[in-house]
């Protein structure tokens, strides 16, 4: 009778043993699955925020040369009469039909009002009232969302 019951708990001590092991392999796949998700966002995020980068030196380096260039003083004309022969030899490029201090004041306006984004997701909400000093209860009670799903947000923003 002994003999059954400890055959039958060393079985069950080894089925035991092999489910731990089954459970312990799916949890390694799910770390490095999450390893590899979290590596392809964040070279995903170094890509946009190059790319972004990029774009804003482009932007600053148009803004600063139309700061620079000058308008033409003197623009000829079809109807006008040809100048002289002194004259003809000074090429000066044709009016543009807008300034380009208007042009310039129209796209820095553009550009400041889309630097700004709304956050739009719990996660982008959580971030932002963060970064305005908030603590994680009162973006948990502003949100209506857990206090621990709000220190989760914050402690994987990183």
């Amino acid at each position: 009778m002994i003999t059954t019951i400890l055959i039958i708990l060393f079985l069950m001590q080894v089925i035991s043993f092999y489910f731990i092991a089954l459970l312990n392999a799916k949890i390694s796949r799910f770390d490095n699955m999450e390893q590899k998700q979290q590596q392809v966002l964040m070279d995903i995020e170094n890509s946009f925020s190059a790319y972004i980068a990029e774009i804003t030196d482009e932007n600053n380096r148009l803004i600063q040369e139309l700061k620079n260039t000058e308008v033409p003083k003197k623009v000829l004309l079809k109807n006008q009469v040809k100048p002289s022969e002194k004259e003809a030899e000074v090429f000066e490029p044709p009016f543009s039909f807008v300034s380009k201090q208007i042009a310039a004041s129209s796209y820095m306006k553009t550009a400041q009002s889309t630097t700004k984004k709304v956050p739009e997701t719990v996660r982008e909400k959580v971030i932002f009232h963060f970064e305005e000093g908030k603590t994680s209860d009162e973006i948990a009670k502003m949100l209506q969302i857990g206090k621990t799903e709000v220190e989760l947000f914050l402690k994987f923003n990183d």
